[in-house]
């Protein structure tokens, strides 16, 4: 039997694919909002991101995968891309264009020298 595959958008992509990784994503635990193309808001936490995409752990509601979403952190410009998964309230989502890994490694970097200064 042929593979059907996840619906991404107007593509597929094959349903062994969706476990592998192009790289190892980095915790984060930052507070997001998450708008798909009906305008529906959803908060949620970027539990992990990579230049390819990221974990968010979403307040309420769900996204089914290959719904286009666009994702904004404060003072961080909004970042779109597709539900690849989804399980439960935690969605995994595979950006549109990767990010700069300067600006992953910022995020991350940043993040642990909040923990380290609330843990002091």
């Amino acid at each position: 039997m042929p593979d059907e595959g996840v619906a991404m958008g107007n593509r597929y992509a094959p349903s062994g694919a969706l476990d592998a990784r192009r790289e190892k994503r980095r915790e984060l635990g930052a507070k997001a909002v998450v708008r798909d193309s009906h305008r529906t808001r959803i908060g949620g936490v970027v539990l992990d991101i990579s230049r390819w995409g990221c974990r968010i752990d979403l307040f309420s509601g769900g996204a089914s995968p290959g719904r286009y979403v666009t994702i904004k952190l404060e003072g961080m410009e909004a970042w779109s891309g597709y539900v690849r998964w989804s399980k439960s309230s935690q969605v995994g989502i595979e950006f549109e264009r990767p990010m700069h890994a300067a600006i992953v490694d910022h995020l991350a970097q940043t993040r642990a020298e909040v923990e380290f200064l609330q843990a002091s």
